[in-house]
């Protein structure tokens, strides 16, 4: 049981019935975000899923000529960036985002996916603010909507690279986000799609793996009990939604809100997405800001350390993509 057992029934009974179609648009655009699925994995450099796919059923294949059939072509990968070298000097982390706040937009044009940033900020919008709740934001890839809601100059938001790099420096375990992510499939293999009953499996299986790494719930606990707020809202970009609800696993204010998630989450997190256009998460998790700003480094009494680039184009790029949300909040 687990993420590659969960994958081949559910791609696999996903084939057949679309296989019996006549297909209309709407079959043709699920085959799109089926394969997309796969595609971004390869793109982030996961090849394993997709290879194993294709080799039990054809599955890549299969959806190709579904796509064909329909006479559509498949949702593009974005552009691979160079790779991005970030500096050897730490910077704590509130410091870097106050000079972030405070950067001037370039003045020359730069090239910015318009309808994607627009889409952010409505995404953005669309979570609002609540009185009694505080906001955290998961970094890198929710940078944005942070400087959004900032815009407002209120208090209570909160901008944590809870993330792969974090979890592996607090727990010493390389791969503990995927221990965390395990639960998702479980159950989602064991059939669950309400919201209530998916949180307690996936806090009692949690649970399980925390009193293994007592570090990683302290370090959490901690954090959270710092937070002085009724309500907690995480803000995430999406897909399987580990770190939030690994969040609302240590504590019981934590609630989120998510921009998409994947297509075999979609009854699982109907109520926590913001849309099921999950062929832009990529492109919204690659975004300059988002992506190659900075990176996690260390955490150290309680603060986040991070390590900036010093790449000017992507220093730019950024810092546009920064300018043109908060003009939009």
């Amino acid at each position: 049981m687990g993420f590659f057992s969960f994958n081949k029934k559910y791609f696999e009974s996903k084939l057949v019935e679309l296989e019996r179609k006549d297909l209309a648009d709407a079959q043709t655009y699920e085959a799109k975000q089926l394969l997309k699925m796969l595609d971004d994995l390869v793109d982030e450099g996961y090849p394993a899923l997709s290879e194993y796919l294709e080799e039990s059923f054809q599955c890549v294949t299969r959806l190709k000529n579904l796509i064909g059939r329909g006479e559509q072509s498949p949702f593009s990968i974005p552009k691979p960036r160079a790779s991005v070298e970030y500096g050897a000097d730490e910077t704590p982390l509130d410091e870097f985002l106050e000079r972030l706040a405070h950067i001037d937009p370039p003045k020359t044009a730069q090239s910015l996916d318009e309808e994607l940033l627009c889409d952010i900020a409505s995404f953005s919008r669309h979570i609002g603010r609540n009185e009694g709740s505080a906001y955290i934001f998961l970094l890198r890839d929710c940078l944005l909507p942070y400087f959004f809601f900032a815009q407002g100059g209120e208090g209570g938001l909160y901008a944590y690279p809870i993330g792969r790099a974090f979890l592996r420096d607090v727990s010493g375990e390389a791969n503990f986000d995927d221990l965390i992510r395990l639960p998702i499939y479980l159950a989602a293999e064991e059939g669950i799609t309400d919201f209530e009953e998916f949180k307690a499996f996936f806090a009692n299986e949690t649970a399980k793996t925390l009193r293994l790494f007592p570090r990683v719930k302290d370090t959490l606990a901690r954090l959270l009990d710092d937070i002085p707020y009724q309500k907690i809202t995480v803000v995430e970009s999406g897909y399987c939604g580990t770190m939030p609800m690994l969040l609302s696993a240590v504590d019981e204010r934590v609630d989120f809100e998510m921009y998409t998630t994947a297509p075999c989450f979609f009854e699982m997190y109907k109520d926590k997405i913001f849309c099921r256009r999950y062929e832009r998460l990529r492109s919204f998790e690659s975004l300059m800001s988002q992506d190659a700003l900075f990176a996690y480094s260390s955490f150290k009494d309680g603060k986040f350390f991070v390590r900036a680039t010093q790449d000017k184009d992507v220093l730019q790029g950024a810092a546009a993509e920064i300018a043109f949300v908060k003009a939009r909040a």
